[in-house]
């Protein structure tokens, strides 16, 4: 008797609920009245699982080989918010219960809580490596899917680790499932997007429509590395990427955030062959005088605190002193609006970021492409969006304005 429980006793984890009754009930037998009791229960726990059961092992990213009982109802996504969009682009995402990094303090709408309104009803479980553990487990999902981001994090990914480390504990009642973005390899790149994207469709057995969206974006992408390869260095303009900060308290009375190459994994200069102007490792504020020793040929803003909005820098007082600013007298000032700087408001729009700083930085190149045409064709291929959606979901995204300026 002592060998069944030492080699069977953990896979009664995998019955769920019941079997970890059973399991419970097993450690105290004492007579063959309670190994009876223990038996019938078991065969109940076998009868109560679903018909159509299956076990499949799928390979993370962590190299981890991870059995998941299908079919998978019950998702918990951790993280960031690109896997609840990823999830609804693969006709999934009714499946999440509850999510981590999906919903913004800074904003009432996200990409990921547009495609998949419930989630700003279900149980939000904490951004990043902060998942609310306990809360997670009480949900009883099947699988958690959890995105790894290096972006911007300095010990980041030691706290992922970390946190993986808890989740396997839980391996026997749920399995976690681990994705990379591309901020955790060096140098970043898109092919990491793609695998993530290649793992979900196989987790819930979409794979066909993973291929599909995988070669939609790469084919935006390309447009991209067929205009830029032949870009000299000398030719690349220097653009600084910042968000507003102008009266923001964290800003530390800076005016500007600046962002590195790389930064969340949405800029890939090896593709866009731009030159940042922004030289530092990570994240830094920037004063006034500060902007205009760099002098940038153009600026790109992206979601911070302080706003997103071009106007804003020739309205606001806080901006006042960069008037002289050769972007701002050329009036060469764009914004990415939502999509970059806070993951849990990307999806899988990179390759319409990228579009935005190509055709910003090399409009001649890029005359005969209409990047807001371009993100509604994106938005239907990818989500299945109505007209009235997608112009909708600009609006909220802070990008209608590139339709209105036929940008």
């Amino acid at each position: 008797m002592s060998n069944w429980q030492g080699s069977d006793k953990g896979m009664l984890g995998r019955f769920g609920g019941w079997g970890a009754y059973v399991q419970i009930l097993w450690g105290g037998i004492r007579s063959p009245s309670s190994l009876a009791t223990v038996a019938c229960l078991l065969l109940l726990s076998f009868a109560v699982m679903p018909a159509n059961a299956e076990y499949y092992e799928i390979v993370d990213m962590m190299d981890r080989t991870v059995t998941v009982e299908r079919p998978i109802d019950k998702v918990v996504t951790a993280g960031y918010g690109f896997i609840p969009c990823a999830m609804a682009a693969l006709g999934v995402g009714d499946r999440i219960v509850g999510t981590g990094g999906a919903i913004s303090a800074l904003t009432t709408e996200t990409t990921a809580t547009y495609l998949i309104p419930q989630i700003k009803e279900l149980p939000d479980l904490g951004r990043g490596y902060n998942l609310n553990l306990e809360s997670a487990a009480a949900l009883n999902p099947d699988v958690i899917i959890l995105e790894r981001d290096g972006a911007g994090q300095g010990t980041g990914l030691t706290e992922y680790d970390k946190l993986i480390e808890k989740l396997e504990l839980f391996e026997d009642s749920f399995p976690t499932v681990v994705l990379n973005n591309p901020a955790c390899y060096s140098p970043p790149g898109v092919s990491s997007i793609y695998q993530e994207i290649r793992i979900l469709g196989e987790l819930f057995d979409k794979q066909d429509r993973a291929t599909d969206i995988i070669d939609y974006l790469e084919s935006e992408v390309q447009l991209i590395r067929d205009r830029t390869a032949e870009i000299d260095d000398e030719k690349k303009p220097k653009v600084l990427f910042m968000g507003l900060m102008g009266g923001v308290a964290s800003g530390q009375g800076a005016v500007a955030l600046a962002l590195p190459d790389y930064d969340c994994g949405t800029l890939f200069p090896d593709i866009t062959k731009i030159t940042n102007a922004y030289t530092g490792e990570s994240r830094g504020y920037l004063s006034t005088e500060q902007i205009l020793a760099i002098d940038p040929d153009l600026i790109i803003l992206v979601r911070s605190p302080g706003g997103y909005e071009v106007r804003q820098l020739f309205e606001e007082e806080y901006y006042s002193g960069l008037s002289e600013l050769r972007a701002i007298k050329e009036r060469r000032i764009y914004s990415t609006g939502q999509f970059q700087l806070h993951r849990n408001l990307a999806g899988l729009e990179y390759p319409i970021e990228m579009l935005i700083a190509v055709k910003a930085a090399y409009p001649a190149r890029f005359e005969d492409v209409k990047v807001g045409e371009s993100l509604t064709e994106h938005y239907r291929a990818l989500y299945g969006l109505s007209d009235e959606d997608i112009h909708e979901l600009k609006a909220i995204m802070g990008l209608s304005w590139m339709d209105e300026a036929g940008f």
